[in-house]
């Protein structure tokens, strides 16, 4: 589980469609698994709803800069949310971070990933 605060990230994913909550843990939460694309479910401060969200953990090779970051796409979801302490429970890996040769490739893998996640919730 990680919990911790939603704060500005470089803003790419929205640029390629797959806006994402950039997530700061907080400090206790240090066992995060390896690296990569996770399904999981978020639970947002003020928002007892449980949502599913595909996470990824990493160094974003693909676009590099920045440190390591906790990102989660929440499915069927558009609020700001900027602030708000969540809770993230992984529920299975999908796949490890990978480089991809392009934005375009990426965007090809995360639509992929995006449909798995969304199957694995039963969401259309």
């Amino acid at each position: 589980m990680i919990t911790g605060t939603v704060v500005h990230g470089k803003a790419l994913g929205r640029t390629i469609g797959f806006p994402t909550a950039n997530i700061l843990p907080d400090p206790q939460c240090t066992d995060l698994g390896p690296f990569g694309v996770y399904i999981a479910e978020i639970v947002i401060e003020g928002d007892e709803k449980v949502y599913g969200c595909m996470v990824n953990r990493g160094s974003h090779p693909t676009a590099p800069g920045g440190d390591m970051t906790i990102e989660a796409y929440i499915c069927a979801f558009d609020r700001d949310i900027y602030g708000k302490r969540v809770t993230v429970t992984p529920r299975s890996f999908i796949r490890p971070e990978t480089t991809f040769p392009s934005l375009d490739a990426l965007k090809a893998q995360l639509t992929k990933d995006r449909r798995t996640t969304m199957d694995y919730f039963g969401i259309e």
